[in-house]
């Protein structure tokens, strides 16, 4: 499964079911492709659940895909870590403070 169609099922459900477990505008997630494929052909790519479903589908590569959706607790390493690699970092280290209670200073 590709990740633009994995986060629209999860989206899609959400949306559904309403009880909050994956709200698409503050769920931190990983996407990742051709993981040790070599530096060329491996994609990392991290952001909320709606900016990695608003990504160009182009930009994660080719399959294997995976996603890793960010559970409740985040250390500060690994939010400046795989913001290296977010949509946008600014979203990414506020949606880490607000909603994850990460302490970024």
């Amino acid at each position: 499964m590709s990740i633009p169609t994995a986060v629209s099922q999860l989206i899609e459900i959400e949306n559904s079911l309403r009880e909050g477990v994956c709200p698409p505008d503050t769920t931190l997630a990983i996407a990742l492709s051709r993981v040790g494929g070599g530096e060329e052909n491996e994609r990392i790519i991290a952001g909320t659940l709606m900016e990695l479903l608003n990504h160009p589908p182009e930009n994660y590569g080719q399959p294997l895909h995976s996603l890793v959706i960010l559970g409740k607790r985040l250390h500060h390493l690994e939010v400046d870590y795989a913001g290296e690699f977010a949509v946008d970092r600014q979203t990414w280290r506020k949606t880490a403070s607000d909603v994850y209670n990460v302490s970024l200073e």
